[in-house]
């Protein structure tokens, strides 16, 4: 007999926004996709930020001029509209806990403010967050692990997958992807690609690997109960153009 007691929630998942660099019809679409759906989780899952004159590499380079208050305002600014319920810390945003520690005082406290105003915003928005770790970076919801991802390659969702022993969703690649791991059990998994300008990714216009680049969100309804259970899809748009929500 079925069980009538089941709750199913209404959950939407994105990432990559990448503070400045973000484009902002998508970022307006995903709004208005969320005020018409009213999802009661919104996963968003990390590089909140750009970051790119904290990157390890920037010394000597133009990245190091640049001023990391406005990367730092939009960031901010799209937590204040999209309002997760869950943040996955990705690797661009915790470039600002680790330099937190820097040697150089003046690195130190500009990358600790920064953080710092991260964590209260998350914080201000009672939005539940998991640190930048391959093992403790993960939600788990509706029998689904939800995090940033660490590997990247081009196996990278099915790795994931099959490292968990769960399905995954998960930003990272920047490439929207649905794709199941090598399991007995269902192990459908998905990236849910990214929100910034992708022209804008200068460090990457050289490499074949961009090509596959693209806007996506993850959104269908979870249940946890018992047996814990998903229903999901990725909605992608091609190069250039809007996402296109069916409903």
């Amino acid at each position: 007999m079925a069980n009538l007691n089941r709750t199913w929630r209404r959950v939407v998942a994105i990432g990559c926004t990448h503070g400045y660099k973000a484009s902002q019809p998508r970022l307006k679409e995903v709004l208005a996709f969320c005020d018409r759906y009213k999802p009661e989780i919104r996963f968003d899952l990390g590089d909140l930020v750009d970051t790119e004159a904290f990157r390890s590499g920037a010394k000597g380079t133009a990245d190091e001029t640049k001023d990391p208050r406005p990367d730092q305002a939009h960031g901010l600014d799209w937590l204040d509209k999209y309002r997760p319920t869950h943040i996955a810390w990705g690797n661009h945003d915790v470039r600002l806990q680790e330099l937190s520690s820097h040697p150089s005082a003046i690195v130190a406290f500009a990358a600790s403010t920064l953080w710092g105003q991260l964590v209260s915003k998350a914080d201000e928005l009672k939005a539940k967050t998991v640190p930048y770790d391959i093992e403790y970076g993960w939600h788990r919801l509706g029998g689904v692990a939800w995090g940033h991802g660490y590997m990247y390659n081009i196996n990278a969702v099915r790795d994931h997958a099959e490292m968990l022993s769960v399905p995954v969703v998960m930003a990272h690649l920047h490439k929207p992807e649905a794709t199941p791991g090598r399991t007995i059990n269902d192990s459908m998994s998905y990236c849910v690609g990214t929100l910034a300008d992708i022209p804008s990714m200068h460090y990457a216009r050289r490499r074949r690997a961009t090509l596959q680049w693209g806007h996506g969100v993850v959104w269908g309804e979870l249940c946890e109960s018992k047996n814990p259970e998903s229903r999901l899809y990725l909605t992608r748009s091609k190069r250039g153009e809007p996402l296109r929500f069916p409903l």
